[in-house]
């Protein structure tokens, strides 16, 4: 703890190699939405491989370092995850989107709350997700980037489940309207506060297309934006 005490002067966690055996976050359900079609990548973005190993697996096994629940949703039964410390689900309600994948996850989780990521966030931090889990009280803790709020980087809580179960039946399925429900109490975080960990905002970072995926391989290359 000592070691980001010494950067923001109010632990929140140590860095990767310091990880602790057992889960930080054993009361906190990671969800990992691993469900989409990926049309504008033309392959499943699921099996791209990252550091040696596809992008489903390597998130999997990070956010198994925090959360001692953690699920995959997926839109069909069709990831071979034995391998993996996860449990694979689908999706509760098919052709919903990320929503849908949400209001699965939520559902499905052991825990009252839960973090959310998508399967195809290379630059992870996991020091990040400790600091929005730490500091979470109300029903979604998200961050406001420059493109907006970061929807799949976030903290839900069970709370959200009927609020998403209407927006599904009234044909709403953009999360983002989500993010700004009435009903809802949402702590929106801004992305300053991560500079000390994160100072290029990587871990906020997904990939859709193939241009996204070659630019993030030479983001991860280029020595003047290593940490």
């Amino acid at each position: 703890m000592a070691w980001l005490k010494n950067r923001e002067g109010g632990g929140i966690f140590p860095p990767p190699f310091f990880m602790p055996t057992h889960p930080e976050f054993p009361n906190i359900t990671g969800v990992i939405l691993g469900g989409g079609q990926s049309r504008r990548m033309g392959r499943d973005k699921r099996r791209l491989h990252w550091e040696g190993e596809p992008f489903l697996d390597r998130v999997s096994r990070l956010m198994a370092k925090l959360f001692k629940d953690v699920l995959v949703v997926t839109a069909e039964n069709d990831y071979e995850g034995s391998h993996l410390p996860v449990r694979l689900v689908t999706d509760r309600i098919p052709h919903k989107g990320s929503l849908g994948g949400l209001y699965t996850g939520l559902v499905e989780a052991k825990n009252s709350s839960c973090f959310v990521v998508a399967c195809d966030m290379p630059f992870l931090n996991l020091e990040c997700i400790a600091l929005m889990c730490h500091r979470f009280s109300k029903n979604i803790s998200v961050v406001r980037i420059s493109r907006g709020l970061q929807p799949l980087h976030a903290r839900y809580t069970k709370e959200c489940i009927p609020v998403i179960e209407q927006m599904i039946h009234d044909g709403d399925l953009k999360i983002q309207n989500l993010l700004t429900h009435s009903d809802l109490s949402i702590d929106i975080l801004d992305e300053s506060i991560f500079h000390n960990i994160d100072p290029y905002g990587k871990t906020f970072m997904n990939i859709n297309t193939p241009a996204d995926f070659e630019f993030a391989r030479k983001f991860s290359l280029d020595p003047s934006l290593s940490e």
